[in-house]
């Protein structure tokens, strides 16, 4: 990751308000390869509150997990400035689990859900 794409994401994380976000979450799609252009390219973002739930599905080459909570599935993205928690310190992504309990802050951008940060419950 660039330097330009680190201050960008830091001032789109730093700069918005909280707003509510409705996710139609019925129908799961991949995120299209331009997500990264998306982030680097100043789009909009909004920050959508919290995904809880178990992990379905991960795809470690895209970078997406499948969250299943309510009888409803999520596609989150993650990105390499995502924090992610598990036990006593920092995790990765190839820690992250099927059939694992999480509690997952996201933000929204170019309408799609994209991790800020991810414990492990």
């Amino acid at each position: 990751m660039t330097m330009t794409t680190k201050l960008l994401l830091a001032v789109l994380l730093g700069s918005v308000s909280l707003l509510p976000l409705r996710v139609a979450a019925e129908q799961v799609e991949s995120p299209p390869n331009n997500l990264y252009r998306s982030l680097e390219s100043g789009s909009p973002s909004r920050p959508a509150a919290r995904v809880r739930g178990v992990i379905e599905s991960i795809d470690y080459a895209s970078g997406t997990l499948v969250v299943r909570s309510g009888g409803r599935s999520t596609l989150v993205a993650v990105v390499p400035s995502t924090s992610i928690y598990g036990g006593p310190g920092y995790s990765g992504l190839s820690d992250l689990r099927r059939g694992q309990t999480v509690d997952i802050s996201v933000y929204e951008i170019d309408g799609r859900l994209v991790a800020q940060s991810i414990r492990l419950k």
